[in-house]
């Protein structure tokens, strides 16, 4: 069972991850390109789920503790006013203050949002990576100038939350830039056994359909970082090696004679005849007839 998926913008998800928080926020205002509250707690704490956009984090106090569980590996923080953490959308999130909470400023920004801020920037198919500073004067400079356009009523009604909202977006994608290169989080490759045990799956499943999700149960992994540990194993996608894995199947069975390109296109797991030859021919340069005729030796 995949874990429990909130979204901010939705009164009911709002509810019961800040529990009853009544300090002012975005949410009268019907702000589409952020979400904004101002959170004021002692105890805090939070189940294991996935937020749906992207996450951020800006401490206002000084001092606090917090163990927050991030996409499976878990971090001790100390947070000083200004100290950020920012969560890209759909990763898996869970924490717990251990002294009192105190004063930050949390924000979530639409995928949609930031997907197209980053295609304005040049950086195609963004995916962001979970980033955690100390300190960052610039994320703290820009959520306490939401946080005064709040509390003066919103004056500049929602150009304001749009401008700020693409001012967040660049900044998440212009650090995720930066720090491309260096792990931020551990990451623990996939063992042999594993990618046997997932070659075996995907085998075996073939004729179905197999998702993301699927894969990462056989290994007890979150689909977000199951992702990125496949590709670093494999060199590609799951989605990727699960079709060329279709391919290689199909193309031993059109090596005889007695399947049709139907029957070998359903036993592939494609969805149907049209469907397989569009993507054999992507992979090997022919349609599924005349690779049969080729490797059979039957006149054209």
């Amino acid at each position: 069972m995949g874990l429990k998926q909130f979204n901010f913008h939705c009164e009911e998800d709002r509810q019961q991850l800040l529990a009853n928080n009544d300090g002012r926020g975005s949410r009268e205002y019907g702000w589409q390109s952020i979400f904004f509250e101002r959170v004021e707690k002692g105890h805090f704490e939070t189940i294991e789920h996935v937020l749906t956009g992207h996450y951020l984090m800006v401490k206002l106090n000084s001092v606090a503790q917090a163990d927050r569980r991030v996409d499976g590996t878990v971090r001790r923080e100390s947070q000083n006013r200004g100290s950020s953490v920012y969560l890209p959308h759909n990763c898996p999130h869970q924490v717990t203050y251990t002294s009192p909470l105190g004063k930050l400023l949390l924000m979530s920004l639409p995928d949609w949002l930031v997907s197209g801020i980053a295609e304005e920037m040049g950086v195609n198919r963004f995916q962001g990576h979970p980033l955690f500073f100390k300190q960052n004067n610039l994320l703290l400079e820009t959520a306490l100038a939401i946080d005064n356009e709040i509390q003066d009523g919103n004056p500049h009604g929602p150009m304001f939350a749009e401008f700020y909202g693409k001012a967040l977006a660049a900044q998440i994608i212009c650090e995720n830039t930066k720090c491309a290169n260096i792990d931020k989080m551990p990451r623990s490759p996939l063992t042999s056994r594993q990618l046997r045990w997932l070659n075996e799956y995907i085998e075996a499943n073939l004729p179905y359909r197999i998702s993301v999700n699927d894969l990462a149960r056989q290994v007890t992994l979150s689909p977000f970082y199951f992702c990125r540990i496949f590709k670093a194993a494999t060199g590609i996608s799951p989605h990727a090696y699960i079709l060329k894995k279709r391919i290689e199947y199909a193309r031993q069975l059109l090596q005889r004679d007695e399947h049709s390109i139907l029957d070998i296109a359903l036993s592939s797991g494609f969805s149907d005849a049209s469907n397989f030859s569009r993507q054999f021919k992507k992979s090997t340069g022919q349609t599924p007839s005349c690779y049969r005729r080729e490797r059979n030796g039957h006149p054209k």
